[in-house]
């Protein structure tokens, strides 16, 4: 399978079947979200794990909770968009969660989702998760920088202004969290560009939204 046939897929399993097939795709992205984050800090004051939130867009939203009405009621439950929520889980994870995290620079794994969830918040779709860190960082003595992106631009990322990124837990004195738009302005792109772009990770990174912990001066 392609990078690109993969990537398709992976969209429209994120999609969860419900119309995004019907749109005109001619040209990306198709779906929009804003990003944001929580930073979870230990006792010791450490850098844990980051809480990832994104709120899809209106039309998006509207046609992903519609379409986890799995049982046709006419109503969508909470459970059954968490029953979606963990399908996307099981996905997203072969592209890292969308989620690109440094530590001065250098990329950062992260393990397996500890928790999720779906919900439809008075019509708009919020889907979070946590990612734990391989080990805890210290971000007096390291830049800690989370990006969130697309490599296929299906999906475009924007910063969610109603929702600044936060820190939670104990934080060191003269921490924060800063987030910084994109290097460059997306647009819209055609599908033989996207398919040609979606393996320059650089391409990519540079429309990505980012969120740091920045400590001192």
């Amino acid at each position: 399978m392609t990078l690109r046939t993969r990537l398709r897929t992976l969209a429209a399993t994120i999609a969860l079947g419900v119309g995004l097939c019907s749109f005109e795709t001619s040209a990306h992205p198709h779906v929009w979200v804003g990003t944001s984050a929580e930073f979870q800090f230990d006792s010791a004051g450490l850098v844990t794990a980051v809480k990832v939130i994104w709120r899809f867009d209106d039309l998006y939203s509207t046609f992903a909770i519609q379409g986890a009405d799995a049982d046709k009621d006419g109503v969508t439950t909470h459970a059954e968009l968490v029953a979606l929520g963990g399908e996307n889980v099981k996905f997203l994870k072969e592209w890292n969660y969308f989620t690109d995290l440094r530590i001065d620079g250098t990329p950062l794994d992260v393990g397996d989702v500890a928790s999720f969830d779906n919900r439809d918040d008075d019509g708009i779709l919020e889907f979070s998760f946590t990612l734990p860190l391989d080990y805890p960082v210290d971000p007096t003595r390291h830049r800690l920088r989370m990006a969130s992106f697309d490599p296929s631009y299906y999906v475009a990322f924007e910063i969610d202004s109603a929702r600044p990124a936060t820190a939670s837990g104990p934080v060191p004195d003269g921490c924060g969290v800063f987030t910084y738009g994109p290097d460059e302005t997306p647009k819209t792109v055609n599908d033989s560009l996207a398919a040609s772009l979606a393996a320059d990770a650089d391409w990519a990174a540079g429309f990505a939204p980012k969120v740091t912990i920045e400590c001192g001066g």
